[in-house]
């Protein structure tokens, strides 16, 4: 488990799991589609908004 920084001072846990896939596709306001991204790591994806840090769209998701 690591902090992630969100919105400019709140922190959230995340695990490795979504360290990892957050490191390895998500930069400064980058969109990542859905189809970019493997069943296991949509799901992951998902996770990570419901925490706040990743934000779901038409365009897929996207850092806060």
């Amino acid at each position: 488990m690591r902090l992630q920084e969100v919105l400019g001072g709140i922190y959230v846990m995340i695990t490795e799991e979504e360290s990892d896939l957050f490191l390895k596709y998500f930069s400064e306001n980058q969109y990542v589609h859905e189809s970019q991204l493997s069943e296991r790591e949509q799901i992951v994806a998902e996770r990570l908004s419901h925490k706040g840090v990743l934000v779901p769209s038409l365009r897929g998701y996207r850092t806060v």
